[in-house]
Order: C-alpha cells, then structure tokens, then sequence
C-alpha cells in the first residue's frame, strides 16, 4: 500500500470515529499476525496497544477453531448425506447448522456454543454466557429420556430432539421434522448419531 494510500485510508477510519491504535492494528496482514506482538509491546510499556493486539490475536484463534470444529460436519457420515452448511457468529455465539439426508429423512445438526473472541464484552459476557450454558445443560439432562452419546450424558425430548451438551458449553442437537418422537427419533436417526464425529467435535472444543 503506497503512503498516499495509506494517509487516506487512516484519515477515512479516523473520519467515522475509529481509534488510531484500532485502524493501525487493522491495516494489513492476519488477525493471527496480531499474535507475536503482544510480548514486545507489553514488555515495552505500551499496555493498551498490547491490549488491542490480544483481543484481536484472540478472534483469529477463535476463527481457526471455528474452521476447524466446522471440518467435522462431513459431507458424507454413513447414508446421510449433509445437503446444506452454514456457519456464523453472532452476538458472541457461534452456530454450525447442517441438513443431513437420507432417503426421505432429513435431520438438522446444529452446534451452538459462546463464542471465545475477545470482543467488547469482557468477562462480564463470558462469565454470563458459561453460566447460562451450565443452567441449561442442567435442564436438558433433568428431562427427556437419558442416553449416551460418545460417552457424553445426553438427552432426547418427547418431541425427538436429541441433546448432546459438551464439556465446554456448547450443545449438539439433531432434530428431524419427519420423526416427531422420541421413539421415532432414535430408531431413525440414531446410526447419524453414532457415526458422527461428537467424540472428535467434544475434543477441539476443549
């Protein structure tokens, strides 16, 4: 990027309210390149540079994470096969929804969990976020009929809704419109269950 490039695009950051130090730290290169800048600028005094460089570092890794947990949502697990995928971050939460098919079946396989980035909400949002998270898996497995997936406590609803809470937080849910029960549920699904890879999600997350 030339000088005048440079001077224009800093003065159009400036011009919308952005701080220097944040449209500095935006300017060119990774998230993750934010990383190895921390220990110098914080051995140098520069506290809240240091700051900016963490929380920044801290969305890239978080993003590699999300990419990586996303590659266990297989194109092919057994005799499903996943017709649509879609990831996104919202608000602090992370959500991976996929549609799996097979033969007339279809079943939603949706993993939702607190996002890690370091965004403006501090621990205050991480502190809430793992609270809430722990009341519901709390609820899930006080209800519905009891089983267990990848050797993870889980639970299926009356309405077939298949829970599995990870140890980080996050939930795994299958839910199928075309098998309203719980009976339904297990005997239609249950080899999508089996054959996918919660133990290695579980894991990544960790």
């Amino acid at each position: 990027m030339s000088a005048i490039k440079h001077g224009i695009l800093i003065g159009v950051l400036l011009a919308g309210g952005v701080p220097i130090s944040l449209a500095q730290l935006e300017v060119g290169g990774g998230l993750l390149d934010n990383c190895a800048e921390i220990d110098p600028l914080q051995s140098a005094g520069n506290f809240a540079e240091a700051r900016d460089k963490a929380r920044l570092c801290l969305e890239g890794i978080e993003q590699e994470l999300e990419g990586e947990v996303g590659q266990y949502f297989l194109p092919q697990i057994g005799l499903w096969t996943r017709t649509s995928f879609q990831q996104d971050n919202v608000m602090g939460f992370t959500n991976i929804t996929a549609v799996y098919e097979k033969g007339d079946i279809s079943v939603d396989v949706s993993l939702t969990g607190e996002s890690g980035g370091g965004g403006g909400g501090g621990g205050f949002a991480a502190g809430l976020g793992g609270l809430l998270g722990g009341i519901a898996q709390s609820a899930i497995l006080q209800s519905g009929q009891q089983v267990t997936v990848a050797g993870l406590p889980s639970s299926v609803q009356p309405d077939g809704t298949l829970t599995v809470p990870l140890e980080d937080g996050s939930f795994l849910t299958f839910v199928s419109p075309d098998l309203g029960d719980a009976d339904a549920a297990l005997s239609g699904m249950g080899d999508l269950v089996n054959d996918f890879p919660v133990a290695e999600i579980n894991a990544a997350l960790l």
